[in-house]
């Protein structure tokens, strides 16, 4: 299945969604509104990125964490 981005609300700790998905789709919540202003909050843009990014590792994309450290400027 393609990823796709639904949105919902909580109601009584139950996530209820505007639109329905199909039976066994694997689902991943991420919140968009903060209850503590020291939280990180992602805009729309940043959650956006994220799926490109995902999707381009899926794909095969992207470095091992040690040639991508290693190429950092010393500090």
């Amino acid at each position: 299945m393609n990823p796709m981005r639904v949105r919902g609300k909580v109601v009584g700790n139950t996530v209820v969604l505007e639109e329905p998905l199909p039976e066994g789709a694997e689902v991943e919540v991420r919140t968009t509104d903060s209850q503590d202003e020291d939280d990180f909050v992602l805009t729309e843009e940043m959650h956006r990125e994220l799926d490109e990014a995902e999707e381009e590792l899926a794909r095969g994309g992207g470095i091992d964490f040690d040639v991508f450290m290693a190429r950092l400027p010393p500090a």
